[in-house]
């Protein structure tokens, strides 16, 4: 399997799944959370197809060709899925803006927490190795 076919498959999934978490924002006990995750998953469905047709053109590192685009797929994966969560609970606490004061049990904001910061170092990271490949290679 290639690195362009897994970001578009896993790219046209996150978009698919991002329009489908459009109908469950009304069911949350954050909206505003909640829209956050569609838009997030949307946004980073298409990017993850939009990198998936670039990469080839990249010419990354071979042996970090792979690594480094299942590290951006699950790092993006990573971020929806809390966001999601974070709707779903009301886990405001970590996101002032969108979460409006609504706050949950310290277990749930927690895994909102996690999801989400190692997700976002996840996503830079992927980014900036594939950023410094691509420019390292040229």
């Amino acid at each position: 399997m290639t690195a362009t076919t897994v970001l578009c498959f896993t790219g046209f999934l996150l978009f698919f799944l991002g329009l489908v978490n459009g109908f469950l924002i009304p069911v949350g006990r954050s909206p505003r959370i909640g829209l956050s995750a569609h838009l997030a998953g949307v946004q980073s469905g298409t990017f993850l197809i939009a990198a998936g047709f670039m990469w080839p053109m990249m010419h990354l590192w071979p042996a970090l060709d792979l690594p480094i685009a299942h590290v951006l797929w699950l790092s993006l994966y990573a971020v929806w899925v809390s966001l999601l969560l974070g709707g779903l609970f009301g886990a405001g606490r970590g996101l002032p803006i969108a979460g409006g004061g609504i706050t949950t049990t310290p277990g749930k904001q927690r895994i909102v927490s996690v999801l989400l910061i190692g997700g976002s170092i996840g996503t830079f990271v992927a980014t900036g190795a594939a950023l410094i490949g691509w420019v390292a290679t040229a």
